[in-house]
């Protein structure tokens, strides 16, 4: 990834034609440009959307894409014409925050989200109820119920391995408050 891609101060953001591009069934990328245009809220940088850029293995070419056909767009935090100034003296950070790496922003929407395609991918087209139900989620045990009732779907049509792997995928995408065994049960 670019220097340029990871500026802190730089957001992507949805264009018009991105989010139009989302609605219907026919997206012009791959799946993880989708999955990262549906993250680019036109408020979280892309120092915080790093981690799951990396996930999802996008590449600079892949961003760029996005942005030549017009469906993603960017801003920056601090405007470019602002004055340089010199940075103030900043004490060393401690060993272990310098090696951590940043925590994934996680949310519900998001984790819904990923785990609607990902269970589109694994039904293989027989996801309509998967789609109807989950408009209903909008709490975390609603999310609970839904991931339940697909997890049965994917195991009846795709094997009980394919729903273990669907529950731990989304799991990984929960937010952190969310309770472990509402998703791995």
């Amino acid at each position: 990834m670019s220097r340029e891609l990871m500026d802190p101060h730089r957001v992507p953001c949805k264009t018009d034609l991105g989010r139009q591009a989302l609605q219907g069934r026919d997206f012009p990328g791959t799946r993880a440009q989708r999955m990262f245009l549906i993250m680019a809220d036109g408020r979280t940088p892309m120092s915080a959307l790093a981690p799951a850029v990396a996930q999802l293995g996008l590449d600079e070419a892949a961003l760029q894409a996005l942005a030549a056909a017009g469906l993603l767009a960017w801003r920056h935090l601090i405007p470019r014409s602002a004055p340089a100034q010199a940075p103030a003296p900043r004490a060393p950070a401690p060993v272990a925050r310098a090696t951590a790496p940043a925590a994934p922003v996680r949310s519900l929407a998001a984790a819904k989200m990923y785990a609607l395609d990902l269970a589109a991918l694994m039904l293989q087209g027989q996801d309509q109820a998967v789609r109807e139900a989950v408009r209903e989620v909008g709490s975390a045990e609603q999310m609970q119920q839904w991931l339940e009732a697909t997890a049965r779907d994917i195991s009846a049509r795709a094997g009980s391995e394919r729903a273990a792997l669907f529950l731990q995928r989304v799991a990984a995408l929960m937010p952190a408050e969310t309770p472990e065994e509402l998703v791995t049960t």
